[in-house]
């Protein structure tokens, strides 16, 4: 047994515990002062820890962490990165939101994503015996994962700002227990408004114009530009004021997938198109982009790096894992975007993510921190 895998198992308990601590502060990304509050128990158990806590405030969100594990000053340091914020408004997993069960923790966030946030924290402090050889590693912990509207362009900006120069980042998203992921589409959010031209539905039915009509062309014909690269999901639709009166305007919400920047470029001259061509008389639209995550595009790089984690997991006796490619976003994109090789979903097994069933596999927090351990070793 190596020391590293010692340790872990000694140091198990404590990070256990503090993982169900954590999931049972509920903390949906709207939320900045449970967002916070959870900050601040992070904060005091890292640097109880004897780990180095930075943080930066926001005035619309949750703050974001730095914790630092000080190493070999001659070697590029590693990126750790994981997400504080969940998606379900506190109380939809009822009291108490967290419970163990039959080798199982359930709750909001135990898989998506603090367990996540437990692997690393046990990770660096596994690594961080006397006499042992690591490099730096900066675990940056963001607040706005989920929706990324709250703080916006800036969470990008302090992702890569921390992560930059790095020689590698592993990012603790919810595990599979046989893939990694080495590529996920980015995420536009793009807002069609449609205008028409009001008018009782009556007396006046021939001389108004749809704007609901009009935005059901758009919708069909924005949704048949959609393959196995491109996908545009109109999942919101607000329009109309009354039955009775031809409705003057309409507001579509888009959920844009995509692989990489050529085809966002493609996408945004499809929503162009879409929305300068009218098929209702005196219809107009115009669309802006709401948000936007880049695409963790699939690189030679990533490829390379989830060879030496696949070796490793081997070598430790771990499950064999397949490099995978997925259609959700997350925050790998913008270590990508900076030329950083990246793996994702390295934190602990689970299932049901975005869904009040959320449940994670207890044991794969061991192995997990102890993959992310010899990882960094070795990289």
């Amino acid at each position: 047994m190596t020391s590293t895998r010692r340790r872990i198992e000694a140091l198990f308990p404590t990070y256990l515990e503090f993982w169900e601590t954590i999931c049972r502060l509920e903390t949906p990304s709207c939320d900045r002062a449970a967002l916070n509050q959870q900050a601040d128990v992070i904060e005091a158990f890292s640097a109880a820890r004897g780990f180095s806590v930075r943080r930066q405030h926001y005035a619309a969100a949750g703050d974001t962490l730095v914790i630092e594990l000080s190493g070999n000053v001659h070697k590029k340091h590693i990126a750790l990165l994981a997400h504080m914020d969940t998606v379900h408004a506190p109380g939809a997993f009822g009291e108490p939101p967290v419970r163990k069960e039959n080798g199982i923790l359930y709750g909001p966030g135990v898989f998506d994503c603090k367990g996540g946030i437990a692997a690393c924290l046990l990770a660096m402090e596994a690594l961080a015996a006397p006499n042992s050889a690591y490099p730096t590693v900066k675990l940056i912990l963001n607040s706005d994962e989920e929706d990324g509207s709250f703080i916006g362009e800036d969470g990008a900006l302090f992702i890569q700002s921390e992560a930059r120069g790095a020689c590698a980042a592993f990012n603790a998203e919810a595990g599979r227990a046989d893939s990694l992921t080495v590529g996920r589409k980015g995420i536009l959010t793009a807002e069609i408004q449609v205008f028409g031209k009001a008018g009782h539905a009556g007396n006046a039915y021939f001389q108004a114009a749809s704007a609901i009509r009009e935005a059901a062309h758009k919708i069909i014909a924005l949704e048949a530009k959609s393959n196995e690269h491109i996908t545009y999901n109109c999942g919101l639709i607000h329009g109309g004021s009354a039955s009775n009166i031809v409705p003057d305007e309409c507001r579509i919400t888009v959920d844009v997938r995509f692989q990489n920047a050529a085809q966002l470029q493609q996408a945004m001259k499809a929503l162009d198109e879409i929305t300068q061509n009218s098929s209702v008389k005196d219809c107009r639209a115009e669309w802006r982009k709401q948000n936007l995550r880049p695409a963790m595009e699939c690189t030679a790089e990533n490829l390379k790096l989830f060879q030496t984690v696949l070796q490793t997991a081997l070598e430790l006796g771990l499950p064999p894992l397949l490099p995978m490619e997925r259609g959700g976003g997350s925050d790998s994109a913008f270590t990508v975007e900076i030329g950083i090789p990246t793996v994702c979903s390295m934190g602990p097994v689970g299932r049901y993510e975005h869904t009040v069933r959320e449940e994670a596999d207890i044991n794969t927090l061991a192995d997990r921190a102890l993959l992310l351990a010899e990882c960094i070793k070795r990289v």
